[in-house]
């Protein structure tokens, strides 16, 4: 936990930074997008600090950026285009600033384990993709996916390995951009995103932390985020009708229980992505040291035993820490420079000691939260 803090932190201060280098130049719009992202990020930091006096310097931060974002938010409705023709341009780029089109290069052996997930994924989206003369009717395929769990065991890789093993368009989305209240016509640019996708067929639509979009509408909410919810719906429905349309929603979360029912409803193959067991550590491990040169004492299974309860992005923390310790003897002894010489193969002891330095990031309260919410409402 102390670690998912301190990412938190980094990030925070890095949006923070960004935002104030934007506003002293004057780019009020990317101000405005880096100061939400800083928020969001603060906002989970409150969440997750348990000092009190620390939680409070965070919660002063979060009121100088709103109170900032707002008066930017007067500078763009005050200085927004005339002509409609030029703000529907502008709209359609800022949409396609919120996404990134790309094919991944992440195949489904780079993924450990999770055959259960990964079966589900090839039944709902790639066959379809791959014989859609098959996937008519009763076959339709499924438009709308949820992929949820702990942070850090495979989401966003499941969804990039879709993509990769299919000729689709990945469409990566910047939840925080097209969400942002302060831009004004959010619910426009959620419209261009999902038109942009339909020139790009057959394609992916993939949100990371989709319940910045999809969370619980309550009464009283901001008339621009209940907009934007609406209009997202909307779009859903859309799909989930049209039989030709070749477009997939995937949704990932860390919160499915702060979901609206409505978009749980829409998000019709729901996909439990839990922490890796014993089998998936070991490949894990086996993945992120394939790179590098590995001493022959290294104990895969005795790695695998140590890290029960870790995600595999806290699996991947202690290589990365490993391998830095054959570089820092180099460095203690004046080679680093020297071409000629060759860092020393990691060891088990190396792996060892890092693992005294990264903790789990995850407890198994959560992970028992996980496994309730899966009962209730997973569809593998």
């Amino acid at each position: 936990m102390e670690y998912e803090i301190e990412l938190l932190r980094e990030l925070a201060a890095n949006y923070a930074k960004k935002a104030v280098e934007a506003d002293q130049r004057g780019n009020t719009r990317t101000a405005v997008i880096y100061y939400y992202k800083a928020i969001v990020a603060l906002k989970k930091l409150v969440k997750a600090e348990s000092r009190k006096a620390v939680r409070k310097i965070y919660e002063e931060r979060l009121k100088q950026y709103s109170s900032r974002v707002q008066k930017l938010l007067s500078e763009i409705k005050g200085a927004r285009l005339g002509k409609s023709g030029k703000e529907e341009h502008e709209l359609e780029r800022i949409a396609r600033e919120a996404i990134i089109i790309e094919k991944p290069k992440v195949s489904w052996e780079d993924i450990a384990n999770l055959e259960n997930a990964k079966r589900a994924l090839m039944e709902a989206i790639v066959w379809p993709m791959q014989r859609p003369d098959l996937f008519r009717g009763s076959r339709r395929p499924w438009k709308g996916i949820l992929l949820f769990g702990p942070p850090g065991c495979g989401k966003t890789l499941l969804a990039k390995a879709v993509a990769g093993s299919v000729d689709a368009t990945f469409l990566n989305i910047d939840a925080a951009l097209i969400l942002s209240k302060w831009l004004g016509e959010s619910e426009k640019i959620v419209k261009s995103i999902f038109r942009i996708a339909r020139e790009h067929q057959p394609a992916i639509i993939f949100i990371d932390e989709v319940d910045a979009i999809a969370s619980m509408r309550r009464e009283g909410e901001n008339e621009a985020i209940h907009r934007v919810k609406t209009v997202f719906l909307t779009q859903m429905d859309g799909l989930l009708s049209s039989p030709n349309e070749r477009i997939v929603v995937i949704g990932a979360t860390n919160v499915p229980e702060l979901l609206d029912p409505a978009f749980r409803r829409r998000f019709e193959k729901r996909i439990y992505v839990p922490p890796p067991d014993f089998r998936a550590r070991k490949e894990i491990f086996r993945i992120h040291l394939r790179d590098v040169e590995v001493a022959d004492d290294v104990d895969y299974d005795e790695l695998a035993r140590l890290t029960e309860g870790y995600t595999g992005h806290d699996i991947a923390l202690i290589v990365r820490e490993a391998v830095m310790n054959p570089i820092r003897e180099l460095a203690e002894k004046g080679l680093l420079t020297r071409k000629d010489v060759k860092p020393r193969p990691v060891k088990m002891s190396d792996l060892l000691e890092a693992l005294k330095k990264i903790k789990p990031s995850i407890t198994g309260e959560e992970i028992r939260k996980y496994e309730v919410w899966a009962r209730k409402f997973a569809s593998e």
